[in-house]
């Protein structure tokens, strides 16, 4: 009865996937920026053995603590039939041994600093993690969702991948430093006309009256925001139609993806955005690029699955494109400036994010290739 019951449940690599993805995440944070490798002074103890910091910082103590809690969240749920204890195990070892792995290579990276306050953080992080998965797959809960999503999306590793690059693109909107559906950060950032002045603050004189080079500019950036906010919402709408088991009602599934997308960005602009600056984090661009994608989207929901797939690599890569009309985007830095945070994190978390945005529609269009190989573009085979 056991195997029967066994062979009968729902069969998805998500949690592989997913752990995959954001074991990738923490190299990306642990190590940036990447340079420059150094090799430790001679003397230097290793960081297990260094001398405990003076001071105790509790916030970073608790982003330690919390970074690790999905890492061992996912690797609890990698092995099928497994009992509550191995996964919680399984996923404090995973978690301390990728901890031990990033704190050690962290010594070669000056910028960076290795502690051992740190490595226990990250290995607490991962018990949670692993304690919530344990009581995820003694519930039902677990079962369900695992229905749910062999019920609505494409099926097999194509359709994990698939779901989990869709949770990636809602993941990378939680910057409200990057506008919705863009890339990039704007190289000429929304600053308030006016700020209150207090202790900590400084006041901004407003900008002098713009000439007219100025105003050309500020037209081709309105003009190259459209663009990409318009590809972004073309390719990202039809992505997550594409992956859509069933299309009955696939304009109200995107709607939502998008309304959540805007509910996300808009909680994080509150929490993170100084208060007198949040509300004006959206350019007219993007809203204009937005408005004419939407209609496309529309229009593109139509034509045949072979047209949608191929229409939705294009506007993916051409998403990539636009900011090349505007160099100064893709260098342009994260303004920090309209952040409300005061962690070193941040910078980290702005990296991320924006790696993450820049090679999405990479990772998505050789999705895509691969979906355009398959049967029928990808559509489940009819039950007999």
């Amino acid at each position: 009865m056991t195997n029967t019951t066994e062979s009968t449940r729902p069969r998805t690599r998500l949690p592989h996937v997913l752990a995959t993805l954001y074991g990738l995440a923490i190299v990306f944070v642990s190590l940036g920026p990447f340079s420059p490798w150094l090799p430790p002074p001679p003397g230097t103890p290793f960081f297990l053995f260094a001398p405990a910091p003076a001071r105790w910082l509790r916030d970073d103590t608790l982003l330690n603590v919390l970074a690790y809690v999905p890492f061992g969240f996912f690797i609890a749920l990698l092995r099928r039939g497994a009992s509550p204890a191995q996964r919680v195990v399984a996923a404090a070892v995973i978690g301390a041994a990728m901890s031990f792995a990033m704190e050690s290579l962290q010594m070669y990276i000056p910028p960076r600093v290795a502690s051992a306050m740190d490595l226990a953080a990250n290995a607490v992080g991962a018990m949670l993690g692993g304690i919530a998965a344990a009581a995820l797959a003694r519930s039902n809960a677990r079962e369900a969702i695992y229905r749910a999503r062999a019920r609505l999306f494409l099926p097999g590793h194509l359709g994990d991948v698939g779901l989990a690059l869709l949770l990636l693109w809602l993941v990378a909107q939680t910057n409200p430093g990057i506008a919705l559906f863009a890339v990039t950060f704007d190289s000429d950032p929304v600053a308030p006309t006016a700020i209150a002045v207090a202790p900590t603050s400084i006041a901004v004189a407003p900008p002098p009256e713009p000439d007219v080079s100025e105003a050309a500019h500020e037209k081709s950036d309105a003009v190259v925001q459209a663009a990409g906010a318009a590809f972004q919402m073309l390719g990202v709408g039809l992505f997550a139609a594409l992956l859509l088991r069933r299309h009955r009602r696939t304009g109200t599934i995107v709607l939502a993806l998008i309304a959540g997308a805007l509910a996300v960005k808009s909680i994080a602009a509150l929490i993170l955005l100084k208060p007198a600056v949040w509300e004006g984090w959206i350019r007219p661009g993007t809203l204009i690029g937005v408005a004419v994608g939407a209609v496309a989207l529309r229009i593109a929901l139509a034509l045949p699955r072979p047209v949608q797939v191929a229409t939705c690599a294009v506007a993916l890569l051409s998403s990539l494109g636009a900011p090349v009309l505007a160099p100064e985007s893709l260098t342009a830095r994260a303004p920090l400036a309209l952040f409300d945070w005061h962690h070193g994190q941040l910078l980290n978390f702005n990296g991320l994010t924006r790696a993450a945005l820049l090679v999405w529609p990479i990772l998505t269009a050789a999705w895509l290739f691969a979906l355009a190989g398959r049967p029928a573009w990808g559509k489940p085979a009819d039950p007999a």
